[in-house]
Formats: structure tokens, C-alpha cells, sequence
């Protein structure tokens, strides 16, 4: 399984509803169409920061497909690309809005 996990920033003028509706909405079911995806959750996040130093994490998006050969065909693909152009009204679209990593380690405690 090959999974990516994603850090989202909303843009400041989007209210929270607003930005979890389109997430769950019009966002997260572009990605569920794509017939690589084999997970697609979605964390929404009420930041504990209170220091100011960054700006509070909106979200983050957990998806898997089972190589990263599929990864690469979706990211390819005409939904991914009309997900990518929906996200422009929402989300900042610097590292500090959207950053995605690679998992490449699971250590499960519990």
C-alpha cells in the first residue's frame, strides 16, 4: 500500500463550514472516483495551537492506492486535475497550504 498524507490550510477568508462542506462535498469525491484510490479519509482539525507562530492545520487527507505506479496514473488522470483546479478558491496553494509526504513507516502502539 502506498499512502500519502496531506496538510491543508484553508484560505482565511473561507469560513470552516464552508471549507468541510466543499471538502466532503466536491473535493474528497474526485478523488473517491478515481479507480486507483483504495483509501480516502478525511481529518478535520480544531488546532491546539494558541502561540501564533503558524497558522492553524484545517485538515489532513489520508489516501492510498496499492503502488505507486497507480499513485502516478491518478495524479495523470482528468479527475485529479479537476480536483487540483476546484482546490484554487479554498486552499492556499503554497507548501504552507497544501503538503503532502509520503508514509514510509507505521509504528502502531495501540
Amino acid at each position: 500500500m502506498h499512502t500519502l498524507l496531506t496538510v491543508i490550510r484553508k484560505k482565511p477568508e473561507i469560513e470552516t463550514a464552508e471549507f468541510r462542506r466543499f471538502m466532503k462535498d466536491d473535493y474528497g469525491p474526485t478523488y473517491q472516483a478515481l479507480p486507483q484510490t483504495r483509501a480516502y479519509i478525511q481529518y478535520f482539525l480544531a488546532d491546539l495551537a494558541t502561540d501564533d507562530a503558524e497558522d492553524p492545520i484545517d485538515a489532513i487527507v489520508q489516501i492510498s492506492f496499492d503502488s505507486i505506479e497507480q499513485m502516478h496514473e491518478a495524479l495523470q488522470s482528468e479527475s485529479y486535475q479537476k480536483a487540483h483546479d476546484l482546490r484554487a478558491a479554498y486552499m492556499r496553494e503554497t507548501s504552507a497550504g497544501i503538503h503532502s509526504a509520503v508514509v514510509e513507516e507505521t509504528n502502531r502502539l495501540v
